[in-house]
Order: structure tokens, then C-alpha cells, then sequence
């Protein structure tokens, strides 16, 4: 090899270290290794470096796994939802909730809540970990069969979830990293969770709280790590109560609160009040610390009103129409009287 042919090799070999060095594709410490070692003896073994170091980074970029994937207790692999930005709640007196996935997230609903979805979201509906999860979720007023949701990143970056409730409702979410990792709340309040939240039995302390509460014997409790959307009747409040705080509420106006918080009955003084007073017997008392929610509208309130006002005694009844009578609106009236009077003058 003739010494100008050397020259212009080294050359090359210098100036591509420089050029490399700049861009950030070798360190410091090879661009001197270019520049001392320029004899004609080392020139075909520095590609092998290079070739040897991008080889060791793609391989372990390649194979590293996802380090905030969760699995839950039945197994599902999912990672978390960041619900501050991922989640939207809409509407007024009865309200849904719209929560966006990415590939990977799985949200985990109660069965039948979904109002749509978007192209790329799969739905996989089980029992949660057994027939025996799925009885357990259905005494605590669930259904049996509980609903995963993920996306499969097909159709672009994310995906889009939309949930509703079975009765007019509003819906609140609850970090229960917040609240100590759980929260109590009353029979079917869940409406969609992360997957890593767990549904277990509750039951009340004290009989009489269980019999004359007006929760049942059975209670909902919300454990482990994520966010719980839980829907309530009604206006929501939020109460924080002190250590050693009461507050009396009527039966079935309680949703959730927190594991800290003393759940119990108190009789209703005064024979007046507990006859003509509306409210019973009994009022359930809560006794802090901790927070509790309530809803002004109970569902079994709303229902008993509807079954109140439901005729009961036998007969036609006025939802039937009879020719003749005028039955209908003021506008439908008018509308049969300028028929008939068209007809009479034919």
C-alpha cells in the first residue's frame, strides 16, 4: 500500500471520529482511541467496535421489560391508569364517564355499564378469579361477571371507553391511595375501578347497624392500589369528620367512606318523631376520623315513591282512553275537535 493511500485512509479515519464524537454516537474516549491509534494495523479491526456496541444496545433495548405493569389479584397484567388526565366525567343530574387507554392499560367495569367504544377497544368479560370471586362480588350487590377492557393500539395512539349508570347517578372518583388503600361503601356502588382494586365483603359490626342501618348486613369494601369510580343518587357531598365527630344521617343516604370511620345505628328520640317524623325508628350515625360520602337521592327512596304513587285498585283507570271523553292533551283535544268538526260539516 503506497504512503499516499495511507495518508488519505488515516485522514478519513480521524475525520469520521471527529464527525461521530459531535453526534453523540461514540464517547470521548473512543474518538482518542481514532486519533492515537492511526497505523495501517488497526484500521480494520475499529468497525468491529462500533459494530460490536450497537449490537449490545439493541439487544438489550429490545428485550427490557415494562417496569409499571401491575398484576392483579386474578392475574391480569395491565399497566396503570393515570385517571387525572385519562378520565372525564360529563353531565349534570345523571352523569357518565368517558376514560381513555393507551396499549397495555386495562380498565376493569361492572358488566353491562358500557355506553360505547371506540375502534380498537376489546372487551373481555369473566368471572375475576373463579366462581367464587364472582359470588362474592354478587352478595356485595355486583354482578357476577366483571369486564376488562384494553386497547389494542390499531387504530392509533389510544383508545376511548364511555360508561354509564343503571339509574339516574352521579359518579365520583376515589384515589384510595388517599384514603389509606380502602374505602367502604354501600351494596353495587362500584361503576369501574383500575384493575388492581379489589372487591371484597364487608360485613357490618353490631346487628342492629346491619338490621335498622338501611345497608344490609353486607357492605362493599374497595382495597389495593388505583382509582375506584363509585356513582351515587342524587346530589354527592363529601363530609370530613375530626376524631370522635357523629353524624347522623337517614338510612340509605350513606355511599363510601373511609376504613377509619365507625359505622352505627342510634335510635330516634321522642314518640311524635319516630311516628310522624318520616325517618323511622333508627338514623345511622358515623363517627370519625375519616371521610364519608352521601348521595340526597336514594334509589330505594326514588322507587318506593314511584310504588307509592302506582295506582293499586282495580278498574279501567284514567290511562285508558275512551272515545268520546276527551281523553289526552290539551293539544290532542284540539286536534280530534278540528277532525270531528271536519267530518260533521262533510
Amino acid at each position: 500500500m503506497s504512503n499516499a493511500l495511507i495518508s488519505n485512509s488515516l485522514s478519513v479515519v480521524r475525520s469520521s471520529g471527529r464527525s461521530l464524537l459531535r453526534r453523540g454516537s461514540i464517547s470521548r474516549t473512543q474518538s482518542s482511541y481514532l486519533r492515537s491509534n492511526t497505523s495501517s494495523s488497526h484500521l480494520t479491526s475499529i468497525p468491529c467496535i462500533y459494530r460490536a456496541q450497537s449490537t449490545t444496545t439493541t439487544s438489550s433495548s429490545s428485550i427490557q421489560p415494562r417496569q409499571d405493569a401491575l398484576t392483579s389479584s386474578d392475574g391480569v397484567i395491565g399497566v396503570p391508569i393515570d385517571f387525572d388526565t385519562s378520565s372525564s366525567i360529563e353531565g349534570k343530574e345523571s352523569q357518565i364517564v368517558t376514560i381513555r387507554l393507551e396499549k397495555d392499560q386495562v380498565l376493569r367495569a361492572e358488566s353491562g355499564a358500557m355506553m360505547y367504544m371506540t375502534d380498537g377497544i376489546q372487551m373481555n368479560t369473566t368471572t375475576g378469579g373463579g366462581l367464587s370471586a364472582g359470588f362474592k362480588r354478587m352478595l356485595t350487590g355486583q354482578s357476577v361477571f366483571i369486564s376488562d377492557y384494553t386497547y389494542d393500539g390499531t387504530a392509533g395512539p389510544c383508545g376511548y371507553v364511555a360508561l354509564g349508570t343503571d339509574f339516574p347517578s352521579k359518579i365520583v372518583r376515589i384515589p384510595l391511595q388517599e384514603y389509606g388503600g380502602k374505602i367502604i361503601c354501600q351494596q353495587g356502588a362500584l361503576l369501574c375501578a383500575s384493575h388492581t382494586v379489589d372487591i371484597n365483603i364487608e360485613f357490618t359490626k353490631k346487628f342492629s347497624a346491619g338490621f335498622f342501618g338501611g345497608e344490609g348486613f353486607v357492605l362493599q369494601g374497595l382495597s389495593g392500589t388505583g382509582d375506584a369510580l363509585v356513582k351515587a343518587g342524587g346530589a354527592l357531598i363529601r363530609k370530613d369528620l375530626r376524631e370522635g365527630e357523629k353524624l347522623k344521617i337517614s338510612s340509605g343516604c350513606l355511599v363510601a367512606f373511609q376504613a377509619g370511620v365507625e359505622f352505627d345505628v342510634e335510635q330516634v328520640s321522642g314518640f311524635k318523631n319516630v311516628i310522624f317524623g318520616g325517618e323511622g325508628l333508627f338514623l345511622t350515625t358515623l363517627t370519625g376520623p375519616g371521610a364519608v360520602w352521601l348521595q340526597g337521592q336514594p334509589p330505594q327512596r326514588m322507587i318506593s315513591e314511584i310504588a307509592r304513587r302506582v295506582p293499586s285498585g282495580g278498574g279501567i283507570g284514567l290511562a285508558v282512553p275512551i272515545p268520546g271523553m276527551g281523553g289526552g292533551t290539551g293539544d290532542g283535544g284540539g286536534e280530534g275537535g278540528g277532525e270531528s268538526t271536519g267530518s260533521a260539516s262533510t
